[in-house]
């Protein structure tokens, strides 16, 4: 594998040092190919905290001559693949997590970055992972490319495909021409749903945004998700203190405080519906939706979607994203896709490659005796 030999790879692995590494993990972000707010320090910060008990931190800085080039926020977790328990490399990513990627420097060797990681991990790192699994990368990402290309010198068996779709509303039209394109029978069901909600009484729709309105804002939206369908199935943000503390700690960060925007529906000042929205760039992430489940014969849910769109096909946004999963309620607004990549790439070690064999080979694999014993030995973590 040709690498700059220039490059140092450095791994954070403590909370102390990572924490140190804000500023010029910001630079780099400001200076990257994606500058998403994803790749943000607070956002990772905020994902770690809850993210930490089960998992342990691997950071990777490269520098070139000291400069930092590339960063990729990754851990070391134990995950289930194709039913064998795996030691496996991730990107410290969130359920609420929408893009995933390394930060590359622009205008750097972003090819030589990644391929001075992938020596450093299939060689100095090797005996802690079976699997590196990059999830939930851009299909335009500039990191795909150089994994292809890096990968491709590296000798080892990978993957790729399609890991998550979102459903996307492009946001280049008003919301009339908007209707005009869906059917007679949608543009019914939305007048049924306004009708319905008329009938509620000083029904308004206010928006939270920055540090100022964090606590009103946060107050409201645990409100809501206390109330909601979802508290019963244990998947409810008030379900969790950790969830509920990613939330909190997402209105506080430096960064995330500015993007993140909270919508609520409220009844005679009763909050009754909610969306918790993230702004990146020019598209508006919608991280969560949630309705009190006690107003559900009003629609509340989807008259706060109609209210949301109105506002955002007046607004100067290029695109809508209803974040990761093709829910059904979704599927009702558009038939646009936004498509995510998975990178599986495996060890040099006889367990990467038992791995490898038992992902494409998994429903015969499984029947053999003693494979999922060996496979359990394999997978005993380096934590």
């Amino acid at each position: 594998m040709s690498y700059a030999t220039s490059m140092k790879v450095e791994c954070v692995d403590q909370e102390a040092p990572f924490l140190a590494l804000r500023d010029e993990w910001e630079t780099l972000r400001l200076n990257s190919e994606m500058a998403s707010c994803f790749l943000s320090h607070d956002w990772v910060r905020c994902c770690w905290e809850e993210l930490k008990p089960y998992n342990a931190m691997r950071v990777f800085v490269v520098r070139n001559e000291g400069r930092s080039v590339l960063i990729a926020p990754c851990m070391l977790s134990r995950l289930s693949e194709k039913r064998f328990p795996v030691t496996s490399l991730t990107f410290i990513t969130h359920p609420e997590t929408q893009i995933s990627d390394m930060l590359i420097l622009q205008e750097s060797q972003g090819c030589q970055a990644v391929s001075a990681l992938l020596h450093y991990l299939l060689t100095e790192r090797a005996k802690e992972w079976s699997l590196l699994l990059f999830e939930k990368l851009p299909s335009d990402s500039l990191t795909a490319y150089y994994l292809r290309e890096s990968l491709g010198e590296a000798r080892v068996r990978w993957q790729s495909a399609i890991s998550h779709e979102s459903l996307i509303i492009p946001l280049d039209k008003d919301w009339q021409k908007y209707l005009a394109e869906k059917s007679p029978r949608f543009r019914k069901t939305l007048r049924n749903v306004a009708n319905r909600m008329a009938k509620l009484e000083r029904a308004t729709v206010k928006t939270y945004e920055g540090k100022c309105a964090a606590g009103e804002a946060i107050e409201k939206l645990f409100a809501v998700s206390d109330a909601s369908w979802k508290v019963a199935d244990g998947i409810a943000i008030t379900s969790s203190t950790q969830r509920m503390r990613f939330f909190k700690e997402l209105m506080d960060g430096a960064v995330t405080a500015e993007k993140v925007r909270i919508v609520i529906l409220e009844v005679d000042g009763k909050p009754i519906a909610s969306e918790t929205q993230i702004i990146d760039g020019g598209i508006v992430y919608a991280l969560r939706s949630d309705y009190d489940d006690r107003y559900a014969d009003s629609s509340p849910g989807s008259f706060l979607q109609i209210e949301i769109l109105k506002e955002l096909f007046a607004s100067p946004y290029a695109e809508y994203n209803f974040g990761v999963g093709l829910n059904s309620y979704k599927s009702r607004w558009t038939e646009k896709r936004r498509q995510l990549l998975r990178f599986r790439i495996y060890n040099h070690t006889l367990c990467g490659l038992f791995l490898d064999t038992a992902y494409r080979w998994e429903p015969k694999m499984t029947q053999l005796p003693g494979v999922r014993l060996l496979s359990r030995v394999f997978s005993v973590g380096p934590w």
